[in-house]
């Protein structure tokens, strides 16, 4: 007990000098919850032109290949440039041949070693221009790394790191500009992570120090507020922690890569225990101020207690502890108003600013994941976004977060920004949901929060919300200048069920676009622009069908195609295989199928194949004698319907699903009564294939207004009309 007291006592007058630390933490985290604020979003000025700030101390081999690399990637910039090299600790004569080979570049020599975050203060102090790429002195640049970068120093964005590649292949991918972080409750822990074959730029929560660019004015409060970590490591993770609880966005843009020949200067100039003690000391100084492992700061102290005395020294002082107050304070205040730090790498992507011309700005809201489109409304946005994209400068806020990865990027790379969300409470196995329970489950408290962010952020000129299920998100909507318009993929009213509710949340939007004229006709008097549902045109490949195989196109995830198509398999499947034996029926079912299969014996009968994940399906198409559309009580139209059209080959659906199409005059398009009834539609047309090819290429005509293309120029039509003064 005695040991112990001492040992305590010990620590206790260790801390003494440290009060003041102590009362900064205390005070912080105190005043972050009692006054949280509200989120903090920033924006800086359109500025152009790049100085380029190079760091250099005893390599001037190294730093000869990094200035030949860096002219070139400088070549391309048809932007005002400045290069500044800080030689600091170095003799100068070392440096004579390198200034007469680059003698308009600013030359700054210190006699004594700065360290790096004093030598890009002392770089930044000469840079004249809106943003600064921090340039390691043995760092290879490609020659287009910045010109890769130039195109996403949006308003809102601090900094756009290049991806990094070691000049040895055979080395470990430890470094690669992406940088994340660990959650560990012991220790602060970053880490950068390997973007593998990613070509979309990602959120990064800290610019690396020796391959980024950022914006000056910015870079100057932080580097002038990260002195205490010097003489190296942990100041550029400071930076970003503390741009992004300001309010600003980080970007990592794997486009633009250097290459590292990695020599270690630090080491070379310290021993190896005095790196590992700064390491130490800085790691604990980034945790304390921005309570990054989420210890209560009794216990931070008490890890501060336990380093060595020459540390303890550094880490006191009334300006130590007063920043540490403040950037504590803000990194907790940004945490109470919503902001994962553990999400930014993977909820944040970004497209690449493409003009200068004034285009009108659409946030796109969706509660459902959206890409790769795996269901018919995400195919129905991913079509229109592709499409109009190059006239539109799209924006999405989208729930179901990890439903997105990778294969996403083809379609996100068509939107400016991307800010996903995940947490609205869905739960595996719970019955379906009213149409009232899903208006309050899908805008959930979170959702609302990330759209008046969004706003916020990108001063959309429309807000385009997708699915009723989100439509009482308007009635947030404050006095801002932007329109509001809602995208009915399914009109619900007229069941009784919530119609008054729907109305009114309905009645709040500028503008309502409904996919099918039976829809529109359930919103009277409400009026509603008609942008119904279409395909792609593959119509030139046409070959003519096969014989033998049925195919239904539909994922599992919408309730009416899985309760479709078993209700085909009950009914009108065994006749049609006991007249044909040899004929199969193939499913597209999305991912959520293969669980469904596992369960429900049906599914696995002889003579059905089951696809259970997302895939192309035009070869489906063109291997199939015909399609299949078993749908019951829909709302909107089938994507599918109007897919199988416009590839060639005849559609048999029930009445249902023929809605929006039911009077097109559309030869390829045959309706059953019901879904037992679809046999009988079915048989004639396998026993006379000339009859069903026939019908094939009957309705030429008649389907060019159902291409995709058509649907973009309507939906075009209908942003011109709420934004006449930014017309696409």
């Amino acid at each position: 007990m005695r040991s112990r007291l001492r040992r305590l006592a010990g620590y206790a007058w260790r801390l003494l000098p440290h009060l003041p630390l102590a009362a900064a933490l205390a005070g912080a985290d105190l005043l972050a919850r009692l006054r949280p604020g509200a989120p903090r979003l920033a924006r800086g000025a359109r500025v152009h032109g790049i100085s380029v700030i190079v760091p250099e101390r005893g390599t001037p081999d190294l730093l000869a290949e990094t200035l030949a690399a860096l002219e070139r990637a400088l070549a391309g910039v048809a932007e005002a440039q400045q290069v500044v090299v800080v030689v600091n600790g170095a003799a100068r004569e070392d440096y004579a041949e390198l200034q007469r080979r680059w003698p308009g570049y600013d030359w700054q020599f210190h006699e004594r070693a700065l360290g790096y975050n004093g030598a890009v203060e002392a770089g930044l102090a000469a840079a004249r221009h809106g943003w600064t790429y921090l340039l390691n002195s043995d760092m290879r640049l490609a020659p287009d790394a910045l010109t890769q970068l130039l195109p996403y120093r949006d308003d809102h964005v601090f900094s756009v790191t290049s991806q990094i590649f070691f000049t040895d292949p055979a080395r470990r991918r430890e470094e690669t500009g992406w940088s994340d972080f660990h959650p560990n409750h012991d220790v602060a822990e970053v880490y950068e992570r390997d973007p593998g074959a990613a070509r979309m730029a990602r959120g990064n929560l800290y610019p690396g120090g020796g391959s980024s660019l950022c914006r000056t004015e910015a870079l100057r409060r932080y580097v002038a507020g990260s002195r205490d970590f010097a003489p190296f490591y942990w100041e550029d993770a400071d930076w970003g922690v503390r741009a992004w609880s300001d309010g600003w966005e980080l970007v990592f843009c794997p486009l633009s890569q250097a290459h590292h020949h990695h020599r270690g200067t630090v080491r070379r100039y310290y021993d190896k225990s005095e790196v590992a003690r700064v390491i130490r000391r800085n790691e604990l100084l980034f945790d304390l101020r921005h309570r990054w492992t989420r210890r209560h700061w009794l216990r931070s102290l008490q890890r501060l207690s336990l380093l060595d005395a020459a540390s303890r020294r550094e880490l006191r002082g009334a300006g130590l502890a007063w920043r540490a107050f403040r950037a504590r304070l803000a990194t907790e205040r940004a945490r109470h108003n919503g902001l994962r730090f553990e999400r930014i790498t993977r909820d944040r992507w970004y497209g690449p600013q493409r003009s200068e011309r004034r285009r009108p700005r659409v946030l796109l809201v969706s509660p459902f994941a959206l890409f790769p489109p795996a269901h018919g409304g995400a195919r129905r946005v991913a079509e229109l976004v592709t499409r109009l994209s190059a006239d539109v400068d799209f924006f999405l806020l989208g729930d179901e977060a990890s439903l997105y990865g990778p294969d996403s990027e083809p379609w996100l790379q068509h939107f400016r920004g991307a800010h996903l969300l995940e947490g609205r409470g869905d739960r595996a196995g719970e019955a379906p949901l009213s149409i009232e329970q899903r208006l309050e489950r899908h805008a959930w408290r979170g959702l609302r929060a990330g759209l008046a962010a969004a706003i916020a952020r990108f001063a959309p000129d429309i807000v385009q919300v997708e699915f009723m299920e989100l439509a009482e998100l308007a009635a947030d909507r404050g006095d801002g200048g932007a329109r509001w318009l809602l995208c009915l993929h399914d009109v619900y009213l007229g069941s009784g069920d919530g119609d008054v509710r729907q109305r009114a949340a309905i009645a709040r939007y500028d503008a309502v676009v409904a996919c099918s004229a039976e829809d529109a006709a359930l919103l009277a008097p409400q009026t509603a622009s008609l942008v119904g549902n279409g395909a792609v045109d593959r119509r030139a490949g046409y070959t003519p069908s096969p014989d033998g195989l049925l195919l239904f196109m539909g994922p599992f995830r919408y309730a009416q195609n899985l309760h479709g198509i078993l209700a085909f398999l009950d009914t009108a499947w065994p006749a049609l295989r006991a007249e044909f034996p040899d004929l199969r029926l193939r499913i597209l079912g999305g991912s959520e199928s293969a669980a469904i299969a596992a369960a429900d014996a049906r599914l696995r009968q002889p003579g059905v194949e089951l696809v259970s994940a997302f895939v192309d399906p035009t070869p489906h198409l063109a291997e199939c004698s015909l399609s299949l559309n078993p749908q019951v009580d829909i709302r909107g139209s089938s994507v599918k319907l109007i897919e199988s059209l416009l590839a060639g080959r005849v559609c048999v659906s029930t009445a249902d699903g023929m809605r929006g199409f039911a009077d097109a005059g559309l030869q390829a398009l045959i309706g059953g009564d019901d879904i037992a009834g679809m046999a009988a539609a079915i048989a004639p047309l396998l026993r006379d294939a000339a009859a069903r090819r026939r019908r094939e290429t009957a309705d030429a005509e008649r389907l060019d207004r159902y291409t995709w293309d058509a649907m973009a120029e309507r939906q075009r039509e209908v942003y011109r009309s709420l934004t006449p003064e930014h017309p696409p």
